[in-house]
């Protein structure tokens, strides 16, 4: 696609009021002092297609400024450009208006055309995205953008994409089949840390070494083990017969002190014997039987006492509150009296017998009415308290009559308990001192206790010795020889941790040997790795660098290590595209063009700033359109094909 600018003509945008220029496609050199507006007519030409300045910004100051540094309003910008794109030319129109709300200025709008037809924003900016992205554009247009703007890591894809297949370096099966599925870093780190995981393991063995061997140089042990697992295989047997003897002792312990249960059994049954003859009262049983019908006929009598008391209270409670009762009512009943004799005083003439005021004619019947109607209501209330009144009274009566007859049933019952007390005193003591004299039965005499004093002492010839001092002196010789099995033991074990510990240093002395190989195998594979990338990047950098005519580029930085780095850095005559003057960075740029003009197949307008400082050649395959910085030029004055225009 070949892109060329015919005419561009632009109005009140950043510093230019007014400005046109025609090209019909053909290379021009814009010549002014600096700030009268080269930059910004680039600016413009980008903000028509993409809305951004040369920066990549949308939010800048487009519009023309004050003297406060605030923008100009009532004015209208806009940017028109007749572009010819393979031979069909095209009018891309943008203008930019102020929003104003009622005399209020809210904001701006842009509004856009093509080919005269008025387009959206977003289907304008479609269009133009479908037509060339944005960064490809910036790309072909901007000599800075590739090497100033973009990513190293964005610009070295774009010329490994430009170098194209590059193809495997040779020498490198082995390589190439233990990647098994990943790229070459990967695999490096998986070698990496391998190395790093198998050092730090053989870092590890030789002060295992040493702590085993000082633990070997502690031990002195020359005795013989036979020698040694017989002595000990004794000892044990001894000890096995010391067990049976203490069993037997125990058996015995066990039974002699069944014994001493029984015993101390026997012992508790004749004692509780003994209290039982104490206590025998079989020959005064009839009295204490006595006693307790005196207790029981005593407690009915006062339980009936209870009962009547009971009654009397609730009786007496319930008096006290139909006295209450009557109180109350009788004093209702006295207010209403006064109440209906004030209403029948009153005169049923023209005064109001309620307020005592005059009334009229026609209020006067109403009123005797109303007040016959209040007599009677008064009257009906008197009568229903006066019932109440009555009933109280009567239940009044009542209660005092049964009241009266409690109290005079309680009076007997009283007599009873006082007689029943003293019966029961005197009786009490006749009967307490009869039981006095009652005679029991002596332990002696008795056959029961006689036949547990004779069980008790057979039971105390049969228990015999006590077996605690032979179980002491057969425990401590058990004590003692299994402290001497555990010296045996101790010392046994001494002699097969000297040979588990000789067997782990040899196994040890053997894994650091194996891991010694196995780093110096991982080592050259990365060695070969190393190999591998050093030829892949000649390879790389010979391929991209075969596509340029004047630039080179580096694309890998060797480390002090050995290691290789990808970088992306232009150079020209070996000199860093940072380092160069800025005429040299214009011709490499050109040069850059170029290359991605043919790769992107798309030639666009190139628009060259600070082209005065340019002495090399420009060798650009698309239309250019030189800025050029002059002393003495207050205006933009354009060059096209050997002619000047002042505008």
């Amino acid at each position: 696609m070949n892109i060329r600018l015919n005419k561009i003509s632009i109005t009140n945008f950043k510093g230019i009021k007014a400005f046109e220029m025609e090209l019909d496609g053909g290379n021009a050199v814009i010549k002014a002092e600096n700030g009268v507006g080269k930059t910004s007519i680039f600016d413009s030409f980008l903000w028509l297609l993409f809305g951004k300045n040369a920066e990549g910004k949308k939010d800048f100051e487009l519009r023309p400024l004050n003297a406060e540094n605030q923008p100009l309003k009532g004015l209208v910008l806009a940017v028109e450009a007749e572009i010819d794109i393979d031979g069909g030319v095209h009018t891309f129109r943008k203008e930019h208006h102020e929003k104003v709300v009622k005399k209020q200025l809210r904001g701006y709008e842009a509004l856009c055309w093509i080919d005269e037809v008025p387009k959206k924003v977003s289907d304008y900016q479609d269009y133009i995205t479908k037509l060339i992205p944005e960064n490809t554009f910036k790309l072909l247009t901007d000599l800075n953008y590739f090497n100033g703007k973009l990513h190293w890591m964005k610009r070295r894809e774009v010329l490994l994409d430009i170098a194209g297949e590059i193809g495997t370096p040779k020498g490198f099966d082995e390589l190439l089949a233990a990647l098994n599925g990943r790229t070459v870093e990967e695999y490096k780190k998986v070698l990496a840390e391998q190395k790093k995981r198998y050092e730090k393991e053989r870092g590890e063995i030789n002060p295992r070494i040493d702590e085993i061997q000082r633990g070997l140089n502690q031990y002195d042990f020359k005795a013989d083990n036979k020698g040694i697992e017989g002595h000990r295989e004794k000892i044990k047997t001894e000890i096995i017969e010391l067990d049976a003897q203490r069993q037997k002792l125990f058996e015995t312990e066990k039974q002699r002190q069944e014994k001493i249960d029984e015993l101390n059994e026997l012992e508790k049954k004749k004692i509780q014997r003994e209290g039982e003859l104490k206590n025998d009262t079989s020959g005064v049983k009839s009295l204490l039987d006595e006693k307790v019908k005196i207790e029981a006929k005593l407690g009915k009598v006062n339980a009936e006492h209870n009962e009547l008391t009971t009654v009397l209270m609730l009786k007496e409670l319930q008096l006290k509150s139909e006295t209450a009762k009557l109180e109350q009512r009788t004093e209702s009943l006295v207010g209403i009296r006064d109440e209906y004799n004030k209403a029948s005083e009153t005169p049923a003439d023209d005064t109001c017998y309620a307020c005592g005021q005059k009334l009229p004619e026609n209020k006067l019947k109403g009123a005797e009415k109303k007040r016959k109607e209040q007599l009677k209501a008064i009257a009906k209330r008197g009568n229903e308290i006066k019932a109440d009144v009555d009933t109280c009274k009567e239940n009044i009566a009542t209660k005092q009559g049964e009241i009266a007859k409690l109290k005079e049933s309680i009076k007997p019952v009283a007599a009873k308990i006082e007689q029943g007390r003293a019966y029961k005193d005197n009786r009490f003591a006749e009967i307490d001192k009869q039981i006095e004299t009652n005679e029991t039965t002596p332990p002696e005499k008795d056959p029961m206790w006689q036949a547990l004093c004779f069980d008790m002492r057979k039971a105390e010839k049969q228990i015999g010795e006590p077996v605690s001092e032979q179980l002491q002196q057969i425990d401590n010789q058990r004590t003692e020889k299994l402290n001497a099995v555990a010296q045996l033991d101790k010392a046994l074990a001494h002699a097969d941790r000297m040979k588990q510990d000789k067997k782990r240093i040899a196994e040890l002395e053997t894994k650091e040997s194996q891991l010694a190989q196995i780093i110096a195998d991982v080592e050259k594979q990365l060695n070969s790795i190393d190999e591998y990338k050093a030829t892949e990047s000649r390879m790389i950098e010979s391929a991209v660098n075969g596509k340029f005519k004047y630039v080179e580029f580096k694309l890998f930085d060797r480390l002090l290590n050995g290691n290789l780095n990808c970088c992306c850095e232009a150079l020209f005559d070996g000199v860093p595209y940072a380092d160069m003057s800025s005429g040299q960075q214009i011709f490499v740029g050109v040069d850059i063009v170029n290359i991605l003009s043919a790769h992107y197949g798309i030639s666009v307008p190139l628009f060259i700033d600070h082209s005065e400082s340019l002495t090399l050649p420009i060798e650009a395959e698309a239309q250019t359109i030189k800025l050029f910085a002059e002393e003495k030029i207050k205006t933009l004055l354009v060059q096209r094909e050997g002619a000047y225009a002042n505008v």
